[in-house]
């Protein structure tokens, strides 16, 4: 690119000791300029993740260790975008922890940006897992959002934060969360635009695959599945609740919903196998509803 547009970079770790450096390394040569800020948000880590941080921090000034008592992904992305994303920057781009995303994608996010100036937000591709291809293949249809690599317009940013636009604590997945909203153009209840989002085919996350040739392995990988059912009831219910009271109704934590839910919101969806637990799911999250959290929130910061 002939000119660089600053960007900063919000990657959510918790305890990614064993990929925290090779991911960091992975940002540090996608494009960054010499005052792109790489704000490590260590969200409950127990393991020695940050010390990793801040030994690549001495090293980098642009990199920015910052400790998140609370071990929760939508905590971290309300704090970054309330306390830490810097109001000049042209592009955020949010990266999980536990990916390495291609050389040069930074650069190629910036560069499809600038021909698709209706966007709001870039998406990316995965590659070497072992449904890549199909998950790649949705991204491009449906200009799906996976929340392990995507990024936010510095203008979206400005009206997130200005209409007060906080994930709940406790959402499972910013990613269903962030491209219903910005398919909608951030008015919950408005005509969806695919082009609201722009997926970039030259940007790539790679990740490995839970492997299913062990009994820990399927256990991890039911686990999984367990979390994404509770994930679509989530969304069934923010979905739902938001439609009706619009944006300024947000609730602080997710749980909040809880009492509302019954079993055929769990139900509802997308058909996946992993719907035949639909009344266990239901039964979790009644159960669960309103219990103390163990660290600060955002908003308590």
């Amino acid at each position: 690119m002939s000119q660089h547009h600053r960007t900063s970079v919000a990657v959510f770790a918790h305890n990614e000791a064993d990929g925290i450096a090779a991911n960091i390394r992975a940002v540090q040569r996608a494009g960054l300029g010499p005052d792109d800020p790489v704000f490590v948000l260590i969200n409950g880590s127990t393991d020695n993740t940050e010390s990793i941080v801040n030994a690549l921090a001495e090293d980098d000034p642009r990199i920015q260790p910052v400790v998140i008592a609370l071990g929760d992904k939508a905590n971290a992305w309300s704090f970054y975008v309330n306390h830490l994303a810097p109001e000049d920057c042209a592009l955020h781009v949010f990266i999980d922890g536990d990916v390495q995303v291609s050389e040069g994608s930074i650069d190629e996010i910036h560069a499809s940006l600038a021909v698709h100036p209706e966007a709001l937000a870039a998406s990316t591709l995965p590659q070497g897992g072992r449904t890549a291809k199909a998950w790649a293949r949705r991204i491009l249809f449906h200009h799906g959002m996976p929340g392990n690599f995507y990024a936010l317009c510095g203008e979206t940013l400005t009206r997130i934060k200005a209409q007060s636009i906080n994930m709940p604590v406790g959402l499972i997945g910013d990613d269903p969360f962030l491209r219903w909203l910005l398919l909608s153009g951030l008015e919950p209840g408005a005509t969806p635009d695919p082009g609201r989002i722009r997926p970039v085919p030259e940007a790539f996350f790679s990740y490995q695959s839970i492997p299913v040739t062990s009994w820990s392995g399927l256990r991890a990988l039911w686990a999984r599945q367990m979390r994404y059912q509770l994930r679509d009831l989530q969304m069934n219910l923010l979905r739902e609740h938001l439609t009706t009271y619009g944006l300024s109704a947000m609730p602080r934590r997710i749980d909040s919903l809880y009492d509302r839910a019954t079993p055929l919101m769990a139900l509802r969806g997308q058909v996946k196998l992993r719907k035949l637990a639909f009344l266990y799911t239901y039964l979790r999250a009644r159960s669960s509803r309103a219990r103390p959290l163990r660290a600060a929130a955002w908003y308590e910061e």
